[in-house]
């Protein structure tokens, strides 16, 4: 068997931090965009979701104060208070509508993005143990490397210096 003349590592030895960088690098990236949507469903379902409840509420309390005010103008001997009334009221109604309509919609989005958050996860998974565990044992190969190469080297060395 012939001998390898290896007389420098260096090489192996640039590319190591070269590939942590790498992996750290591709572990950012392939986790960002599910932090990023994490955060979205995260602000959906807390902030805006009870954003459209409250209005719910609120707005039917506004419809209800509208509808009494249509019911004493109707009872009242004024018909123009009557005709501002029942467009107060049916603005009122309409309002709340409005709410349930944004309240369903953002209740549908919160269903869809985490449905498609799940299909992500399950999509990046394979990258993600790549970039994580399988850069980690490809290190580990590098520095056994250079460690037998160094052990090599120095043992050429000493077979040549007598």
């Amino acid at each position: 068997m012939g001998k390898a003349r290896i007389t420098d590592i260096k090489a192996l030895s640039d590319f190591r931090p070269a590939l942590i960088r790498f992996s750290e690098d591709a572990q950012r990236a392939i986790t960002s965009p599910g932090s990023d949507a994490m955060r979205l469903l995260s602000h959906m379902q807390g902030e805006r979701l009870g954003y459209w409840k409250r209005e719910i509420r609120v707005r039917s309390e506004a419809a209800v104060v509208a509808n009494s005010k249509l019911v004493q103008k109707t009872t009242s001997q004024s018909p123009r208070g009557s005709v501002d009334a029942r467009k107060d009221f049916e603005k009122a109604k309409q309002r709340v509508r409005e709410a349930e309509e944004k309240y369903e919609l953002t209740r549908r989005a919160i269903q869809k993005l985490q449905k498609e958050l799940d299909t992500y996860r399950g999509l990046i998974q394979p990258m993600a143990t790549i970039a994580r565990s399988d850069m980690k044992t490809a290190v580990g190969k590098i520095d056994q490397t250079i460690r037998l190469l160094d052990e090599y080297t120095q043992l050429q060395s000493a077979e040549s210096n007598p």
